[in-house]
C-alpha cells in the first residue's frame, strides 16, 4: 500500500526513449545524406546547445506540444541550434531538420526502457483499491496511439497530454486537471519525470511530492542544482520503496 490516492508519471525519458538513443537517430540520418558524423559528436552539441532552448522555454517560449504546426516551428529551430553548432553543411540543414522531426514523430522510432513494464505491472494492485496511475506529458497529439502501439495505455487510468489541455508543464493548470480527473489533492499526489523544470518544480509548485527521474546521472551527483523538496531516483526499480 502506499501513502498516495494518485501517481503520475511523465512518458518521454521517463518511460520511453528513442532507439537507440536520439544522438543515433540523428547521426543515422546525417550519414543518409552523406554528413559523416558520430553519435558522440552529436550528444556533445546537444549538451553546448541545452542551456541556450531551456533558458528560451524559461523565459515563456512558444509551447511546442501544443499543436504539430508549433512543434515543427519549436524542433526546427532546435535543430537549427544544433546544426549550426556541429558546423553541418548550409545546404543539408533544412533537409536533415525536417527529417530529424519526422523520425521523432514516428511510432517506430520510440521504445519502451526495460524497467518500465515491470514497475507499471507492480503498482496495478494499487488501481483495484482506489490509487489513480495516471499520465501527465508534454507531447503531440498522437501520444494516444504511441501508448497504443507500446501497449502500455492499459496501465493507466488516463492521461493528461498537452495537445489536448493547450497548456505544457509547469503551468500549474496542467497538473490541477489531472488532479481534479482523479479527483484527489494535491498532498495526495506523486509525479514522477525526467525534468527538473517541467516535472519536478511543476508538481511541486501545484503542490504534490515530486521525484526526478535521472537515469544519465545528471543531478544525482549536484543535488544543490535540485528544489527542496525533491526526491532523486536514477531507475523506476527504486519506486517501490519510495511510494510505500
Amino acid at each position: 500500500m502506499t501513502r498516495y490516492r494518485a501517481i503520475f508519471f511523465d512518458v518521454g525519458e521517463t518511460l520511453v526513449y528513442p532507439h537507440p538513443s536520439s544522438s543515433e537517430v540523428m547521426a543515422g540520418i546525417c550519414r543518409e545524406l552523406g554528413y559523416a558524423i558520430s553519435a558522440a559528436q552529436i550528444e556533445a552539441a546537444e549538451a553546448a546547445v541545452a542551456p541556450v532552448i531551456a533558458e528560451r522555454q524559461r523565459a515563456g517560449g512558444e509551447l511546442y506540444s501544443i499543436s504539430m504546426e508549433n512543434s515543427r516551428r519549436f524542433w526546427t529551430w532546435v535543430y537549427a541550434q544544433l546544426l549550426d553548432q556541429l558546423n553541418a553543411p548550409d545546404h543539408l540543414r533544412e533537409d536533415l531538420a525536417v527529417r530529424f522531426h519526422t523520425a521523432f514523430n514516428s511510432l517506430e522510432t520510440w521504445r519502451l526502457y526495460d524497467d518500465a513494464i515491470p514497475i507499471l505491472q507492480a503498482l496495478q494492485p494499487l488501481r483495484t483499491s482506489g490509487i489513480t496511475l495516471a499520465i501527465i506529458s508534454n507531447w503531440e497529439d498522437w501520444l494516444d496511439a504511441l501508448l497504443g502501439h507500446l501497449d502500455i495505455g492499459r496501465y493507466f487510468d488516463f492521461a493528461i497530454i498537452s495537445a489536448a489541455q493547450k497548456l505544457e508543464k509547469p503551468d500549474l493548470a496542467i497538473f490541477r486537471a489531472a488532479l481534479d480527473r482523479a479527483g484527489v489533492r494535491p498532498e495526495d499526489a506523486v509525479h514522477i519525470g525526467d525534468s527538473v523544470h517541467a516535472d519536478v518544480e511543476g508538481a511541486l509548485n501545484s503542490g504534490m511530492s515530486a521525484i526526478l527521474l535521472d537515469r544519465r546521472g545528471r543531478y544525482t551527483a549536484h543535488p544543490l542544482r535540485l528544489p527542496a523538496g525533491a526526491t532523486v531516483i536514477r531507475s523506476l526499480e527504486e519506486l517501490l520503496s519510495l511510494l510505500a
